[in-house]
């Protein structure tokens, strides 16, 4: 059932809290944990995690505003229908007291009067730090770019979309910073698979099934007229096939020295559910395994795809491997 996402009271003597900024947009789908959204009161900035998983919708608080606390901002629903109509004007209730179920944020860095320190520090909080420590990012590349300090996690996804600094001579690794997940079934799949060994012989290894699927999903998605796939499994086995997705299924695919326009990570066979490696710019595709359903991860750049086109390449793959013989045929 849906669930009013409220002002939360993050002091002993607060009436209102400042939406600082929305970290999800209406009609973004949500999980439980997820953060929302940044709120400041008494000069501290407080994340705001999601308590249902849904689609964020009727959000009638915008950045920058002042609100009561209590007041209903938006709606976690079951699906996006309505993501932008405001509700209708709710009453404040009773300030909840501050819980780890309301919110898990760590309090960042006071909030600067100035857009930049004055002695040449970076301004950021704790968790920014720590992400961007994690992940290898100069938080120097903010400020070199001219965003305004303190950085908070949100300027994180900025801070990926800046290349990384190259030696003299070499071009610049373009950090990915998109990235969409899908879950599909696999007993269509393991039923074809099993399928084509009983009734004709024919083993077809999951690694031709997933570049074949892979490779025409992405024609469909972009009208590429070839697709190299760069196939890979954690054991370190891989090729680069050209145009799987032209090769019948029970023929070897053509493999080629040409660069690849995909790059597909096999993990269904181990116990990782997917890889975030960078792959030098490319767009980044894994397909894992969690119980009878595939986990699949694309990451990929604005140079990449649209993201319209990318969305619709990670649908249409679900897809064929949800019912592969309506694919096929």
């Amino acid at each position: 059932m849906p669930l009013d996402v409220i002002m939360p009271a993050l002091g002993m003597a607060q009436d209102t809290g400042k939406l600082v900024q929305w970290l999800k947009q209406p009609g973004d789908p949500v999980a439980t944990g997820d953060l929302l959204f940044e709120v400041e009161t008494d000069k501290t900035v407080m994340e705001v995690e999601a308590q249902a998983d849904g689609f964020l919708t009727q959000v009638s608080a915008g950045d920058g505003e002042d609100v009561p606390v209590g007041q209903v901002i938006a709606v976690i629903s079951a699906t996006a229908d309505n993501a932008l109509a405001a509700p209708a004007a709710a009453a404040p209730v009773a300030a909840p007291e501050l819980t780890p179920e309301l919110t898990s944020a760590v309090p960042t860095a006071p909030v600067a009067a100035a857009p930049e320190s004055s002695d040449g520090r970076i301004l950021a909080s704790p968790k920014a730090r720590r992400l961007a420590a994690e992940e290898g990012l100069d938080l120097g590349q903010l400020a070199n770019a001219g965003v305004s300090m303190p950085y908070h996690v949100s300027d994180l996804m900025t801070l990926r979309s800046i290349p990384s600094a190259a030696a003299p001579g070499q071009p610049g690794i373009m950090v990915v910073a998109k990235q969409i997940t899908a879950r599909c079934s696999q007993k269509g799949a393991r039923d074809f698979i099993d399928w084509m060994q009983a009734d004709g012989a024919i083993k077809i290894p999951p690694n031709a099934l997933f570049a074949s699927f892979a490779a025409g999903a992405f024609r469909a998605a972009t009208e590429a007229a070839t697709v190299v796939v760069h196939v890979s499994d954690p054991d370190g086995d891989g090729a680069y096939l050209r145009n799987p997705d032209f090769t019948r299924l029970s023929v070897t695919p053509q493999e080629t020295e040409e660069d690849a326009t995909l790059v597909l990570h096999n993990l269904c066979d181990s116990f990782l559910t997917s890889l975030r490696l960078g792959d030098a710019g490319l767009p980044t595709l894994s397909i894992g395994a969690d119980g009878d359903s595939y986990l699949m991860t694309f990451d990929f750049g604005n140079d990449h795809l649209e993201d319209a086109q990318a969305i619709a390449f990670v649908s249409g793959l679900a897809r064929r491997l949800a019912d592969p013989l309506h694919h096929l045929v």
